[in-house]
């Protein structure tokens, strides 16, 4: 009868070393598209998450407005509640951004690697024609919500005040015509819970208003936290690094 040789324990080891390399190296073969629907597919399949969030805007010449800070929490799958310090309403959902993105990407890519082995970052330019429309929608529901608010037919300032309407809602038109919008995310996904830990936006806007051109640039910074009632510390807590500052 044959014996059979034992294989010395380092081979052994060395060979259950490799395996578990490989193991790693799967994930990482992961393309940037992939990255970017499993983060949408992991958030939308979170029974609840709480974010925290700031926009701001600079004009070409440098003018900033105050930033705007806002926060969400999102329970059932739907959103429930979203606050803000302004007095304009927001309308941001973190699922719908990441879905809209997802499917009518123009481009996604792997950021350089960071010092965080444990994330991975995508850098992702929206498509150009799905920006404006989100934009042109945006601007013309705000401007129906102040029409919303349109005087009483026996205010005698009726007449002024729909005069100024009629000329805001042709100043809009008109920008609206020659807008465009370039707008690049960041997005910081968690390499095991496959969950996005912030999301920063930059969008630029070229327009003319009264027949001069203008440019400006909104800044939003994201911070998702609380993933299915885990407190804020305990998913972020190796991560200082994606806070908000």
């Amino acid at each position: 009868m044959r014996q059979r040789h034992k294989k010395p324990a380092a081979a052994v080891l060395f060979a259950l070393t490799m395996f578990i390399a490989g193991c790693g190296m799967i994930g990482d073969q992961r393309t940037p598209e992939e990255w970017l629907s499993l983060s949408y597919s992991g958030l939308a399949a979170t029974d609840q998450y709480a974010f925290t969030g700031s926009m701001s805007i600079k004009t070409e010449d440098g003018l900033a407005f105050k930033p705007e800070t806002f926060e969400g929490k999102v329970v059932d799958h739907q959103q429930l509640t979203l606050q803000t310090n302004s007095a304009d309403p927001l309308h941001w959902n973190p699922v719908q951004v990441l879905e809209t993105l997802n499917q009518t990407n123009e481009n996604v890519s792997i950021a350089a690697a960071g010092n965080d082995p444990d994330t991975v970052t995508l850098i992702i330019k929206e498509s150009a024609s799905v920006s404006k429309e989100r934009w042109r929608e945006r601007l013309n529901m705000q401007l129906d919500q102040l029409r919303a608010n349109r005087p009483a037919d026996d205010r005698p300032y009726l007449q002024e005040w729909t005069e100024e309407f009629s000329r805001s809602r042709k100043q809009l038109d008109d920008m609206l015509a020659s807008l465009q919008a370039d707008t690049e995310y960041e997005l910081i996904i968690d390499r095991d819970r496959l969950l996005p830990l912030k999301m920063e936006e930059k969008t630029s806007f070229r327009y003319r208003n009264e027949q001069r051109p203008y440019s400006e640039t909104r800044f939003t910074t994201v911070r998702f936290q609380s993933f299915d009632g885990a407190s804020s510390e305990s998913v972020q807590q190796k991560r200082k690094h994606v806070t908000i500052d």
